[in-house]
Order: structure tokens, then sequence, then C-alpha cells
């Protein structure tokens, strides 16, 4: 039986979102109540780009180690492509990390830092001021 996907409200802007230009589009910080569909729209936006990695920080305790050892986006890019065997390509690669509060603080930084790759986080464990609501 195949997956079938169901379109949901946010994915307009995830989409107008992907399509910004690499070098100004910012981090994006998705949230909301469980089991709503939000790494659902995610996986499903990745199937735009010609790579998409998800790294979920609750699965593989693992790769914390790589937040741990450096800050240096481009390190921990090349780390995680690596690992997973999968290029990351600024505008050609979705990274999507999942369950990030599992992994304080070193992935905010580097995500405030990196213009290595297209980055999406995840997280309903996070407050944020001023977002958007899409319902």
């Amino acid at each position: 039986m195949e997956y079938q996907y169901y379109k949901r409200n946010i994915d307009g802007f995830l989409l107008a979102w992907s399509k910004e230009n690499p070098p100004d589009r910012k981090p994006l910080l998705l949230r909301g109540a469980r089991q709503v569909g939000k790494s659902s729209a995610l996986r499903q936006l990745g199937k735009k780009f010609r790579y998409f990695l998800e790294i979920n920080f609750e699965e593989n305790k693992e790769v914390k180690s790589f937040f741990e050892r450096s800050l240096s986006p481009q390190e921990i890019c090349e780390q995680l492509a690596l690992y997973y065997k999968t290029p990351i390509v600024p505008g050609e690669t979705l990274l999507f990390l999942d369950e990030i509060q599992s992994c304080k603080p070193k992935p905010c930084f580097f995500l405030m830092k990196s213009k290595a790759a297209l980055l999406l986080w995840k997280s309903s464990d996070i407050f944020m001021k001023n977002t958007q609501s899409f319902t």
C-alpha cells in the first residue's frame, strides 16, 4: 500500500520559503502540536529538492556528538554528509533537523551561523515570538 499525503495549509508557505534565494533564505523553525503532520509536510517538501536529509536526534543519538565536537557549519555538514552518505549542497539539499530539543544548545548555534546548506528545523519544544500561525 502506497503512502498518501494529505495537503496541509502550511504547504504553500513551505514551498515559497524553499524557493527563496539560498543566500537570503533563513533557517525555518516549524513548531506545533504533536501528530498534526509537521514531519510529513517536511518530507513532502523534501521531494522537491535534489537531496533530502532527515536527522532525528532522538532516534540517532550518535549524531549529537557531531555538534559537540564543532560549531563550524562546514565541518558539521561534512560529517553529516559522510555519515548519511548524502551530499549537503547549498540550494539542493533540504536538511531537516528533527527533535532538536534532545540536542541543545548546539544545533541552535549551528543554524544561526550556517550558510552551508538549506536548513529546516522542527521542534514543538521551543518558544518563539512573532511566529506565523497556519490553520
